[in-house]
């Protein structure tokens, strides 16, 4: 008894932005069961979208929401004397009956706004308005890197500029909703995760944002490889761990090198190939990592398509490069004790993508100099892989319901 009093007074605190300031050298304490009023929400199950492809999934949402598909023009890409144009693709799900404000939706790497549909079917149904952008490099957005065989690799030319590209479209989020003042939140997964944290260090108390969910952020990636691995792959290892570091250029044959997989397709073969697809360090999820798949193999046609597929795979050097430095600054003392709203962060304990020790060490230096009891709250949910928005259901919708539960919190409001 005494137990279960401990949990739901800990899931009322997170909900009041009363619980405890996490600690780096502790884990995150495990996300408790969901409270009565959290089970309010409506979320959707693993069989409700079974085999459904991304745009049926966004035709149901659209019973409950208005269409608008555009795209801005973002930074720039390549050196000053051959600037290439890049156009960052966006989908918005205006609620028709909206009362919860907005969530701008920042995907991880090699993601892109059809993946989101489920959890964005979810956010309407529970009185959100949605707004997704695909970053540069992935998604429907322009690719980075040109020539045959180029497009789907996983490439950044700055992560700057991934953060620049948030804050324009946050402030694009805010015009569109003019005098509004219902609440502009913020739910990102993993890389979107460390764009998420440098751009509210960048703005601080200017930010229009009110509160921000982290799942499973890329805080630092995991680039060690075992002791019997290649040479080659202990060199990335280094190169993110002890050398990675901002080049204002890109190295002719190096940085466009891809430092894992071998293509899109090669990659999706392996996966099907496996005798046992939950096997994987994704998801315990089959049925939704099937829908990824397919949701990452879709195709764009009419003007707002900066690149005509979401086809992306394995990371470029560069990529490596650029990730490694950013998480690094995303989690320093510098940057974190200018970040300015509440944020929840959640952790996966089966997460081998990234890496937990980091995500603790964010989550402790925001409540370093934060009055009691702090702006970060971080939860653990032990059996969740990396992917935790299209986790089995007894994972992914607890972690939901906490985010839902969140934000409701943050607007003062209830399920």
């Amino acid at each position: 008894m005494r137990l279960a009093a401990r949990m739901a007074a800990a899931l009322i605190a997170t909900m009041l932005g009363l619980a405890p300031p996490a600690r780096a050298d502790a884990p995150f304490p495990e996300l408790p069961a969901p409270a009565a009023g959290a089970q309010a929400w409506l979320l959707s199950t693993e069989d409700r979208f079974a085999a459904q492809p991304w745009a049926a999934i966004e035709r149901e949402t659209l019973k409950l929401a208005k269409l608008r598909v555009g795209s801005f023009e973002g930074v720039p890409t390549g050196p000053a004397w051959r600037e290439r144009p890049v156009r960052i693709h966006y989908r918005v799900y205006e609620a028709l009956a909206e009362t919860r404000g907005a969530v701008v939706v920042v995907p991880g790497f090699t993601e892109g706004a059809t993946m989101y549909q489920e959890v964005a079917h979810d956010l309407v149904r529970n009185g959100h308005s949605v707004y997704i952008l695909d970053h540069r490099g992935q998604g429907f957005s322009t690719r980075l890197l040109e020539g045959a065989g180029e497009g789907d690799k996983g490439h950044v030319d700055r992560f700057d500029h991934l953060v620049r590209d948030l804050g324009y479209f946050v402030t694009l989020v805010r015009a569109w909703r003019g005098q509004s003042r219902a609440p502009i939140q913020l739910l990102a997964h993993s890389m979107g995760g460390t764009v998420v944290s440098l751009y509210l260090a960048r703005v601080g108390h200017e930010t229009p944002v009110t509160a921000a969910a982290l799942v499973t952020p890329m805080h630092e990636p995991t680039v060690r490889q075992p002791a019997q691995s290649s040479m080659a792959d202990r060199a990335i290892a280094n190169w993110c761990d002890e050398w990675s570091f901002r080049l204002p250029f890109e190295l002719p044959l190096v940085s466009a090198r891809r430092v894992q997989g071998e293509g899109f397709d090669a990659e999706r073969a392996a996966f099907f190939a496996q005798a046992d697809l939950a096997d994987n360090d994704l998801s315990h999820s089959v049925e939704r990592l099937r829908r990824r798949w397919a949701d990452r193999d879709a195709r764009c046609e009419g003007p707002h398509c900066g690149h005509g597929d979401a086809l992306v795979s394995g990371p470029t050097l560069r990529w490596v490069g650029q990730a490694c430095a950013a998480a690094r600054e995303a989690r320093s003392p510098e940057a974190t004790a200018r970040i300015a709203v509440p944020v929840l962060l959640l952790q996966g304990g089966q997460d081998s993508v990234v890496q937990a020790l980091a995500q603790q060490q964010f989550c402790a230096r925001v409540n370093a100099g934060a009055a009691a009891p702090g702006r970060c709250t971080g939860w653990r949910l032990a059996a969740a892989r990396h992917a935790l928005l299209i986790e089995r259901d007894d994972l992914r919708n607890p972690a939901l319901a906490a985010v839902l539960s969140f934000y409701a919190a943050q607007a003062g409001a209830g399920p």
